[in-house]
C-alpha cells in the first residue's frame, strides 16, 4: 500500500458528519451509511452481502479510525480504510484518483491485495478524456459500475485500459464537493468478476463521502493553520523593515491624511508620530515645492497624484524645512495599496539626498571645466587637439554610413616665431586669438574648427559631397576664402601686425583613419610652405614617401620586437607619510632600445604604434615581462612586496580574451597578482562601459588591482565611477604642471581628490616636479606621488630614496 499525497485540500462537504467525534458519533454515522438491516422483503443474495462484506461494526471502525487521526496521520488511516473496504469487498485494488483543474487524472492512494499484479505505467498522460464516458455519471454524484470489462464497446477507452490492467470488472464512487468533481475511488476485482449489490454500492459511496470530508476538514485546517503562520511571519517581517529603514514611510488613507509613520519619519520631519498622524498630505511638513524652488500645487504632490491615478510614483524630487530651519531635499516614491483592486491607502518613502545633490552638483561643476580644460583650448575657446580629433572619428563614422565625403583643412600661420619674437607672446596670443575669430566668421553651419597647436588650426568640412574629387573642390574654395581673409592686417591695440597662412587639404572618405588624414594635411602644409608659404596645398600621391617612412617605422617596431630591442623602466611611486617618503610600487615604462638610433622614449614610438594596430603586440610583451620582474622580485625582501603597474591600450583591454590572456600570462610567468597593477584611461572604460565592467570584474577576481589613468582630461561622471570595479584614480599630470599658478587646476583637484576620498578609492598624483606642488597634493589629503621631482624612469627598480632634488633641478633637468 503506499500514498502520493493528499486527497485534496479545501472546505468539506460533509462538515458536521465529519467533524463528530466519539463512539456515539461513529455509531450513528455507522447506522447512517449501513442503513436498516435486511428485512422479509430483501433477496437472499442482498441480504448475503450484508453479513459477509461490510458489517455495522467495519463501518464503525473504519470512521473511526479516519476521524480520530492525528493529522500526520490522516494518510495512513485512509489507506487502512481502503484496505478494509477491499478485504471487505474481496477486492484485489482499491484507488484513488485526484481530477485538477487542467484535466489531468492522478492516483493519490493504492491499496492492493497481495499478489495482485502492479498497475502498469499508463500511456502518456491521464486525462478525463480517457474516462469520458464516466464523467457525466460522475459528476451527477453517482457511481459508475463496469461488471465486465469485456462487455464494454470497442470504442470505449477504459475497455482497453482494464483489460491491460487485467482489471475484469470496476466500481468508481465520485468524491465531490459542491458542483465540483474532485477525484474517484475505484474498487478493482482482477481475480475474478465481481458485481457488488446496489446497496453494497450505495454504502461504499457514503463511506467514501465521509472519508473525503474528513480528508479535506483536515486539509483546510492544515492549510488556515499554514496561512496564520505566513501572516504573523509577513507581519514580524514588515515589522523588522519598518524599524530598521533609513528612509521615512508614511501611509496616507483615501482622504490623503496620515494614518502610520515610522521613526524615521520623526527624524525628517521633527515631529512626534502623535502630532503626524491625522495631518493631511498637503501639510507643508510633507513637502511643498521643486528642487528648484517652484511651489507645488496640491493636485501635484504625490500623495494627491497617486490618489488620481492609482499609478506608482518614483523619486520625485521635493523640499521641506526641517525642523532647524534647514531646506532639505527629499526623494519621494509613492505607490497605491489595493484589496482586490480598490484603492485603500497611499504608502510614501522619503528619503534625504541633500548631501547627495549638493555633492552631485560640486563635481559635475569641477567635472564639467575638467570636460572644457579636456576638450578646448583655453585661449580661443575652438577644440584642442583632443577634441577636434574626436569631432574628425565622428565624421569619419559619418563617411562609413551614409557613403559620402567630407574634407580637412590644416591651417598653419606663417611666421609666428617672428611675431613671439619681435612682440612678445602676449601680442602673439592676441593674435591667435584674432586669427580664431575670423576663422569663426568664415566657418559655415555643420562645420567644426579647431586649434591644433600654438599656431595651426584643423576645419573640418562637414557638408557632404558624393565624391573625394569634389570634396576636394570644395575645401579648396573654402581654402581661398581663409588664405584671403587672414592675410589683412590685424589690429593688436594699436600694433598693426601682417600674417599669411599656408594651408593643407584632404578629401574624408570612409576608410580613412584619423592618424592617416592628420599625416596627409601635414605633409600638405610642410609642401605649402616648402614653396614660401601663403599658398594651398592639397594632398597629392607623391607626398606618399613620407607615408612608406612610415611603414618602414611600423616594419622596423616588429623586427624590434623580434630582436628583443625593448626595455622596461621603472618609475617609482612614493607614499609621502609624517616619517618621510618610502617607495611603494612602480610604473613599468616601456623603451626601445635601438640599434642605430639609441634608447628611444614611449613619446616617440607608441604613439605611432597606436595608429598602425602595434600596441596590443606590445602590451603583451609588457605585461609578459613585467610578470617575470614580479616573479624576480619576489626572491629579494626588498622588493618582494612592491607593486608593479602595466599600462593597457584602450583595444587590447576591451577585447574579449584580454582577461584570459592575464591569467593565461600569470599562470606561465607564476607573478603574484596581488602585486600587479593594470592601468586603463578613463576613454577607454566611457568607450564601451558594458565591455569594461565585465573585463574589471573577472581581473579583480584574480586578485589584481585596477586604476584609471589620467583622471579628469575625460568627461567623467559619478554613475560610471559608482558602477565601475576602480581601486586607484591616478591624476593627469596636465593639471599638476601649472598647479602653483592655474587656480582652476586647483579647483578641479580638490574635487578629484574628494570625489577619490568619497568613494574609498586610492589616488596618485602623476607629473610631480616640484617641492611646492608635493606639498600642496599632501595637504590637499593626496598620499601618493610619481614625478620627476624623486626619480626618473630607471631600467633598475629603486627601492629607496636618496636625497631629493631641489625643485630648481628637477625643473632643469626636465
Amino acid at each position: 500500500m503506499k500514498s502520493a499525497t493528499g486527497l485534496r485540500s479545501g472546505s468539506t462537504g460533509a462538515t458536521a458528519l465529519a467533524g463528530q467525534k466519539g463512539e456515539e458519533a461513529n455509531r450513528m454515522t455507522a447506522d447512517r451509511l449501513a442503513g436498516s438491516r435486511p428485512t422479509d422483503t430483501t433477496s437472499p443474495e442482498e441480504a448475503a452481502a450484508y453479513e459477509t462484506r461490510l458489517s455495522q461494526a467495519d463501518i464503525v471502525s473504519i470512521i473511526n479510525a479516519v476521524v480520530l487521526a492525528a493529522d500526520d496521520g490522516v494518510d495512513p488511516a485512509v489507506l487502512a480504510a481502503m484496505g478494509r473496504i477491499g478485504e471487505a469487498c474481496n477486492a484485489d485494488r482499491v484507488n484513488a484518483y485526484r481530477i485538477s483543474a487542467n484535466g489531468q487524472v492522478c492516483r493519490t492512494h493504492e491499496w492492493a491485495r497481495p499478489g495482485t499484479p502492479e498497475i502498469l505505467p499508463p500511456i502518456g498522460t491521464p486525462r478525463t478524456d480517457t474516462i469520458a464516458s464516466w464523467m457525466p455519471t460522475l459528476q451527477a454524484r453517482q457511481p459508475v459500475v463496469i461488471p465486465d470489462a469485456n462487455d464494454l464497446p470497442e470504442s470505449e477507452p477504459q475497455r482497453a485500459t482494464m483489460i491491460r490492467q487485467q482489471v475484469k470488472s470496476l466500481v468508481a464512487l465520485p468524491m465531490v464537493e459542491g458542483d465540483r468533481l474532485f477525484g474517484f475511488t475505484a474498487v478493482s476485482f482482477v481475480r475474478a468478476k465481481d458485481r457488488l449489490s446496489g446497496a453494497e454500492v450505495a454504502l461504499l459511496q457514503s463511506l467514501v463521502d465521509v472519508i473525503f470530508a474528513v480528508v479535506m476538514r483536515r486539509e483546510s485546517e492544515r492549510q488556515a493553520e499554514a496561512t496564520a503562520q505566513t501572516l504573523r511571519e509577513d507581519r514580524a517581517l514588515l515589522k523588522s523593515i519598518l524599524q530598521t529603514s533609513t528612509s521615512a514611510i508614511f501611509a496616507f488613507d483615501c482622504s490623503g491624511r496620515l494614518i502610520f509613520a515610522n521613526d524615521e519619519a520623526e527624524a525628517i520631519t521633527g515631529k512626534p508620530r502623535s502630532a503626524l498622524v491625522g495631518q493631511s498630505h498637503e501639510n507643508p511638513m510633507f513637502g511643498s515645492a521643486t528642487v528648484e524652488g517652484r511651489p507645488l500645487a496640491p493636485e501635484d504632490r504625490p500623495v494627491a497624484v497617486v490618489l488620481r491615478t492609482g499609478a506608482v510614483l518614483r523619486d520625485q524630487r521635493m523640499t521641506i524645512v526641517d525642523g532647524d530651519g534647514e531646506r532639505r531635499i527629499l526623494s519621494v516614491n509613492a505607490a497605491p495599496a489595493l484589496v482586490e483592486g480598490t484603492l485603500i491607502s497611499v504608502v510614501c518613502t522619503f528619503s534625504d539626498v541633500t548631501s547627495q545633490v549638493s555633492a552631485d552638483n560640486a563635481l559635475r561643476n569641477a567635472l564639467a571645466e575638467a570636460h572644457q580644460l579636456a576638450f578646448f583650448d583655453p585661449l580661443t575657446g575652438l577644440y584642442n587637439r583632443r577634441g577636434i580629433t574626436e569631432v574628425l572619428r565622428d565624421g569619419l563614422a559619418l563617411c562609413q554610413r551614409d557613403g559620402g565625403h567630407l574634407a580637412l583643412l590644416y591651417i598653419d600661420v606663417d611666421g609666428m616665431r617672428s611675431v613671439n619674437g619681435n612682440h612678445g607672446h602676449y601680442q602673439g596670443d592676441m593674435l591667435l586669438q584674432r586669427v580664431a575669430e575670423r576663422l569663426i566668421d568664415l566657418t559655415p553651419e555643420g562645420c567644426d574648427l579647431g586649434r591644433m597647436a600654438s599656431d595651426e588650426f584643423v576645419l573640418i568640412i562637414g557638408d557632404p559631397r558624393p565624391d573625394a574629387g569634389t570634396a576636394e573642390a570644395l575645401a579648396t574654395e573654402r581654402a581661398q576664402g581663409i588664405l584671403a581673409r587672414l592675410r589683412q592686417p590685424y589690429d593688436l591695440g594699436g600694433l598693426s601686425v601682417d600674417v599669411t597662412v599656408s594651408i593643407g587639404l584632404t578629401p574624408i572618405s570612409a576608410g580613412d583613419t584619423v592618424a592617416g588624414l592628420m599625416k596627409s594635411v601635414d605633409l600638405a602644409v610642410i609642401s605649402a610652405k616648402a614653396e614660401g608659404g601663403n599658398r594651398i596645398a592639397a594632398f597629392e600621391p607623391g607626398m606618399e614617401q613620407v607615408l612608406a617612412e612610415r611603414m618602414a617605422m611600423a616594419q622596423d617596431l616588429r623586427d624590434g620586437l623580434r630582436r628583443d630591442e625593448f626595455r622596461l623602466y621603472y618609475e617609482p611611486k612614493v607614499r609621502r607619510t609624517d616619517e618621510g617618503l618610502t617607495v611603494i610600487g612602480h610604473e613599468a615604462l616601456i623603451r626601445w632600445q635601438h640599434p642605430e638610433r639609441g634608447l628611444i622614449g614611449a613619446g616617440d614610438f607608441v604613439p605611432f604604434a597606436e595608429e598602425t594596430g602595434f600596441t596590443q603586440e606590445m602590451d603583451v610583451w609588457v605585461l609578459r615581462e613585467a610578470c617575470l620582474e614580479l616573479r624576480r622580485r619576489a626572491t629579494d625582501h626588498r622588493t618582494r612586496s612592491l607593486r608593479l603597474s602595466v599600462n593597457i591600450s584602450s583595444a587590447h583591454f576591451l577585447s574579449a580574451d584580454f582577461a584570459d590572456l592575464v591569467q593565461r600570462t600569470l599562470a606561465e610567468t607564476g607573478a603574484d597578482p596581488r602585486l600587479l597593477e593594470l592601468e586603463v584611461t578613463e576613454g577607454t572604460l566611457l568607450s564601451n562601459l558594458t565591455a569594461a565592467r565585465a573585463t574589471m570584474l573577472q581581473l579583480r577576481e584574480m586578485g589584481l588591482t585596477l586604476a584609471l589613468d589620467d583622471f579628469g582630461t575625460g568627461f567623467s561622471s559619478l554613475s560610471y565611477l559608482r558602477d565601475l570595479p576602480v581601486d586607484v584614480i591616478k591624476i593627469d599630470r596636465s593639471f599638476v604642471v601649472d598647479l602653483v599658478d592655474q587656480r582652476s587646476n586647483k579647483t578641479i583637484l580638490e574635487g578629484i581628490i574628494g570625489l577619490a576620498r568619497g568613494l574609498g578609492v586610492k589616488i596618485v598624483a602623476e607629473g610631480v616636479e616640484t617641492e611646492a606642488q608635493l606639498n600642496w597634493l599632501y595637504d590637499k589629503g593626496c598620499r601618493v606621488f610619481q614625478g620627476y621631482y624623486f626619480a626618473r624612469p630607471n631600467p633598475l627598480a629603486i627601492t629607496a630614496l636618496g636625497s631629493l632634488p631641489s625643485p630648481a633641478t628637477a625643473a632643469a633637468e626636465e
